[in-house]
C-alpha cells in the first residue's frame, strides 16, 4: 500500500532544498529591467512566476520544473518594462525539456533564447513589440521587486531599501507601491498607523494572493466512483481543478465568488465520476496558513458557474456535468490515517488513470485491476430492470448487436407527448463544444426503459471512432440531462416490461436535429 503524507512538506522540501539552497534562489530570481534598473522578481512560496502563469492559464504541459529552488528549475527568465507594461525579453534556459510527439524527454542547454524558442506568445497577436519580446498579457497578479544595485552610488538610494510592489493586470501596471524598510517595520508594530493605510492595503493583497496559491498546493480535491472516495492527484504546476473553469484566471474567481475583495481562500471542487462523465457535485473554500488546520465554506455552485447552471445540467443525486475539464487525471482511493507522531497521510488501496475529454471519460484503468465490488454498477443510481430474467428489445439490428437478441415488444416504449415533444427540447439545448462546428455526423445510443418508465443502462451503439466517438459520449451526456417522460413497453397482454430503446440524431455544426427513436 502506498501512504501520500500531506503534500505541504513534500512542497516544502522540494522547494527550499537544503538551508543554504535559499540564498542560491535569490541570486537566481527572474529579472526586471525598469527605467535603467535591475529588480530582481522575489519568489515567494508557492506563488508562481510570471512565467509560471503563463502555463496554467493556457493549460499547457511546462517544459520547466517551477515547484524547485531556482536553480534546480532549469530556467531564469528576463522582463523588461516599456511604456507601463510587461515584456518577456529573453530566458536563459538551464534544463527543460523538449517535446517530440507526445514524448517529453530531458535535455539540456546553458543559452539564452527569446520567447519565441518556446513558443511563448502574446494573447493578443499586436502584442509582440520586436521578434525577440513578447508582452505579458497573459498575467494579472502581483510582482515584488527588489533592486540589483549596478554600483555604490545606487545601493544607497532609497529605491535599494526595501521593496517595490506591482500590480500587473492583463500584462499592464495597474498599482505601483514602493514599501520602504521603515515602513513595513512600523506597519509591524502598529498595523493599524493610519498613516501607511496604502502600504498596509498593499502589503495585504499581496500577501492574501501568495496565501492563495499555498493553500492550493496544500490540499487535494475529493472524488467519488461507485461509492469509493479518492483523492484527486495534485499535478505539478498547477491550482486545483476547480480552478480550470475560470482558466486559472485567479482574479475572475475573485471577483465572481468573493464579491470582488481579493482573497485567500481557494476552491476545491468535490467531483462525482459516474459512468464516464464527470460531474462538480460543490465547491468548497478552504482558508488558513497552517497546512493541518484551515476553516471552509461551502461555495453557490451557480455563483461559481456564473450562473449558468440554471438546472438544466444537474443530474440526479446533484452534480454539474464538468464537460469544460480536458486532460489526464490521477485519483489515489485509500483512507486518511494519523501517525504516531499526529502526522495525518493518506493510505492508498487503489489507483486510478483517467483520461477525460470535455467532461467525456475516454479511457479509465486500476491499479490493481478492480474494487472487490466492481460488479455494481459503475454509474451510481437507484435505477434497476424490474425483471432482469425477462428483458425486451425494440427491432434493431445495430441494437441487437449490442445489447443481445431479445424478444420484440408488443408496443414499443414512447415518449410521453409523442415524438414532437422529444424532439422540442433540443431546440434549446445543443452541444458547446467549439470542435463540433462545422461538423455533421450521426449518432445512435442504447439505453433501458423498465416496466415503471425509468431509464439507465445508456451506451453509445454508433459506430464512430477517435473524436467522433468522443462527440458521441458528449451527446450522450447531453440526452442524461432531458426530462425523461417515458411510457414503458407493453407485452401482448398489455402488460408493461423492460426493454431496450433506442435514440439517433443527425447533428449539424452542434445542434441535434432529426431526433427519433423506435
Amino acid at each position: 500500500m502506498k501512504r501520500l503524507f500531506i503534500s505541504f512538506f513534500i512542497a516544502l522540501c522540494g522547494f527550499f532544498g537544503a538551508p543554504e539552497s535559499f540564498a542560491q534562489k535569490i541570486q537566481d530570481a527572474d529579472t526586471l529591467i525598469w527605467n535603467g534598473r535591475r529588480y530582481a522578481m522575489t519568489v515567494e512560496p508557492y506563488a508562481p512566476s510570471v512565467l509560471m502563469v503563463y502555463y496554467q492559464v493556457n493549460a499547457l504541459s511546462s517544459p520547466f520544473n517551477f515547484w524547485s529552488s531556482n536553480n534546480n528549475r532549469g530556467h531564469v527568465a528576463t522582463f523588461e518594462i516599456m511604456n507601463e507594461a510587461l515584456y518577456l525579453r529573453l530566458i536563459e534556459a538551464k534544463r527543460y525539456r523538449t517535446r517530440f510527439g507526445n514524448l517529453w524527454t530531458e535535455s539540456g542547454i546553458d543559452t539564452v533564447v527569446s520567447p519565441d524558442f518556446f513558443e511563448i506568445s502574446s494573447r493578443d497577436s499586436g502584442g509582440t513589440f520586436s521578434t525577440d519580446m513578447v508582452l505579458a498579457d497573459w498575467f494579472t497578479g502581483f510582482v515584488k521587486l527588489t533592486l540589483v544595485p549596478k554600483d555604490k552610488k545606487e545601493s544607497k538610494s532609497d529605491e535599494a531599501d526595501g521593496n517595490r510592489y506591482l500590480f500587473i493586470r492583463n500584462g499592464r501596471i495597474a498599482e505601483n507601491l514602493f514599501v520602504s524598510s521603515s515602513e513595513q517595520s512600523r506597519l509591524a508594530k502598529n498595523p493599524s498607523d493610519p498613516r501607511y493605510q496604502t502600504q498596509r492595503s498593499m502589503l495585504e493583497r499581496n500577501e492574501s494572493y501568495v496565501d492563495f496559491f499555498a493553500r492550493c498546493s496544500m490540499d487535494r480535491e475529493a472524488v467519488i466512483y461507485d461509492g469509493h472516495e479518492g483523492l484527486l492527484e495534485h499535478r505539478p504546476n498547477s491550482l486545483t481543478l476547480a480552478m480550470t473553469y475560470y482558466n486559472n484566471d485567479v482574479f475572475s474567481y475573485y471577483a465572481n465568488c468573493t464579491d470582488g475583495r481579493l482573497s485567500d481562500a481557494a476552491p476545491f471542487g468535490e467531483w462525482l465520476l459516474r459512468g464516464d462523465s464527470l460531474f462538480l457535485k460543490r465547491v468548497v473554500s478552504h482558508r488558513g496558513k497552517d497546512v493541518f488546520t484551515f476553516t471552509t465554506d461551502v461555495v453557490d455552485l451557480d455563483r461559481f458557474l456564473s450562473g449558468k447552471s440554471n438546472g438544466t445540467n444537474l443530474v440526479n443525486g446533484g452534480g454539474v456535468f464538468a464537460d469544460w475539464i480536458t486532460g489526464d487525471y490521477v485519483v489515489h482511493y485509500g483512507v486518511w490515517e494519523t501517525t504516531g507522531m499526529g502526522v495525518p497521510e493518506y493510505t492508498v488501496s487503489k489507483t486510478q488513470k483517467l483520461r477525460i475529454v470535455n467532461g467525456v471519460v475516454t479511457s479509465s484503468n486500476f491499479s490493481p485491476s478492480s474494487f472487490e465490488d466492481d460488479t455494481r454498477a459503475a454509474e451510481a443510481t437507484d435505477f434497476s430492470p424490474c425483471n432482469q430474467s425477462l428483458i425486451y428489445s425494440v427491432d434493431d439490428k445495430q441494437l441487437a448487436e449490442a445489447v443481445g437478441d431479445f424478444k420484440h415488444p408488443k408496443k414499443n416504449p414512447a415518449y410521453q407527448g409523442d415524438k414532437s415533444a422529444f424532439r422540442n427540447w433540443f431546440v434549446n439545448h445543443s452541444l458547446t463544444d467549439e470542435r463540433a462546428k462545422n461538423r455533421l455526423f450521426r449518432v445512435r445510443l442504447a439505453f433501458l426503459v423498465n416496466c415503471k418508465g425509468e431509464v439507465g443502462q445508456w451506451q453509445v451503439i454508433s459506430k464512430g471512432k477517435g473524436e467522433l466517438h468522443e462527440f458521441a459520449n458528449i451527446v450522450l451526456q447531453l440526452v442524461k440531462t432531458m426530462p425523461h417522460n417515458w411510457n414503458p413497453a407493453t407485452d401482448r397482454k398489455g402488460n408493461p416490461v423492460d426493454c431496450w430503446q433506442i435514440m439517433e440524431f443527425t447533428v449539424s455544426n452542434g445542434v441535434l436535429t432529426n431526433g427519433n427513436y423506435k
